[in-house]
């Protein structure tokens, strides 16, 4: 009896020796991570309007977030709404408070953050872009954009209308070659309230040439590329292009009709120049 007893011991110690060895080999090595990225945007308050004042020009927003246990910071970018003109690329939340919930509500935490709207900052349309940093995954993983909000912009200055002169562009050009052409744009709220310089073009027959994408207005480029647009310096207020006429498109005289724009809004002067496609 003794002896089927041990035999019974020893098969069982077998039996849980090699599930034992066996479920060993299956463990993986190093730290297992069950933390997952789990928190949620519940709230973003953001001013509709802001209007610059000398005694207060800075502006508050503030985001509520669910199960910030993975945030580990929270930060925003303010910009022009073409992105073109950045008022400040980071801007850190503060952790403010954690809002009591109600019984069926989530614990919110609260995170709140002010920037500063300058005069020289053109009146326009502004967007605030919100991000979350979380402290699970590696960067550039650990980064991702939570939500946005508009604003109008008022610098509280007269907004005069952008000027435009200097223009020069050929009187004749042939089919199949490139030509560049410029003129000067001007802004008496300085030349960072220009928002656009552009051009329209008119076909010999008196039609406006409107591109597939429904785009009748093309833009000139103040970036220095010379290989694409024919800019030669970048911000100097010299805006240029470059164009070329297939051999497809009709000879004759085409008119051209040049203007800016504002971030206000406002228009320019409008230069018009023909030209001759032979």
């Amino acid at each position: 009896m003794l002896l089927r007893k041990s035999k019974f011991l020893l098969i069982s110690f077998s039996i849980i020796a090699a599930f034992l060895f066996s479920s060993c080999d299956k463990i993986p090595g190093g730290v297992v991570d069950s933390q997952i990225v789990d928190y949620s945007v519940e709230k973003i308050e953001a001013p509709v309007s802001v209007t610059y004042s000398k005694s207060d020009s800075s502006v508050t927003t503030t985001i509520w977030l669910a199960n910030n246990e993975s945030v580990n910071s929270v930060w925003c970018k303010i910009s022009s709404l073409d992105g073109q003109i950045i008022i400040n690329p980071s801007v850190s939340f503060q952790f403010v408070y954690d809002m009591i919930p109600f019984s069926w509500q989530r614990d919110l935490k609260t995170y709140s953050a002010k920037f500063y709207m300058s005069k020289s900052n053109p009146s326009g349309k502004y967007q605030i872009e919100y991000f979350v940093e979380n402290n699970i995954n590696k960067s550039p993983n650990n980064t991702a954009k939570v939500g946005s909000a508009l604003f109008k912009y008022n610098n509280n200055q007269n907004n005069l209308p952008p000027v435009i002169s200097n223009l020069v562009i050929p009187s004749a050009v042939s089919r199949g070659n490139n030509f560049s052409f410029s003129l000067k744009a001007d802004d008496p709220n300085g030349v960072s309230d220009i928002q656009a310089v552009f051009y329209k073009l008119y076909r010999p027959d008196g039609t406006l040439v409107v591109n597939s994408q429904g785009i009748s207005e093309f833009p000139l480029y103040d970036d220095g590329n010379s290989s694409v647009h024919g800019d030669q310096t970048a911000g100097d207020g010299i805006y240029s292009a470059m164009l070329n006429f297939p051999n497809t498109q009709p000879t004759g005289v085409w008119k051209f009709e040049f203007q800016a724009k504002d971030y206000g809004g406002k228009l320019s002067n409008v230069l018009t120049q023909n030209l001759t496609v032979n």
